[in-house]
């Protein structure tokens, strides 16, 4: 049959949005972090993600990390993202909830581009476009 579940509206949970430098295959690389706070997120053996909804368009996490302390959620994304949406967040192919507070790409804490490193791998939306391609074979 059919599995149903709530998606539940949490508005009181906050987030922030951040470009970091992260070292992926020894190289550092440019993601933008989204991190939500402020509930309960256990570790669990399926993925955990966050999504960008903006009209028909979703832009998932390429990965996510729950803290040590279960308080938080960081879902990594290229750094050219929709300008605006709503999150939502869960495991595997579960949402579990969908915040109130909208994104805005123009709220993103950006880095200074001429302090980072030279070899620097810029993630955009067709950099994680070719590598889901060659992990999937599609």
């Amino acid at each position: 049959m059919f599995d149903t579940f709530y998606i539940a509206q949490l508005p009181e949970l906050p987030f922030e949005a951040r470009e970091v430098v992260r070292e992926i295959d020894k190289r550092p690389h440019l993601l933008v972090r989204i991190e939500i706070s402020g509930g309960y997120f256990p570790h669990r053996a399926l993925e955990p993600f966050i999504r960008i909804i903006s009209g028909k368009k979703v832009e998932e996490s390429w990965f996510a990390d729950v803290t040590e302390d279960n308080r938080g959620l960081a879902g990594y994304f290229a750094t050219d993202l929709p300008r605006q949406g709503t999150l939502e967040f869960g495991y595997g192919s579960e949402v579990l909830g969908r915040l109130k507070l909208k994104f805005a790409s123009n709220k993103v804490a950006r880095l200074d581009r001429k302090r980072l490193p030279q070899d620097l791998v810029i993630v955009s939306a067709n950099f994680l476009k070719a590598k889901r391609q060659a992990a999937t074979g599609k």
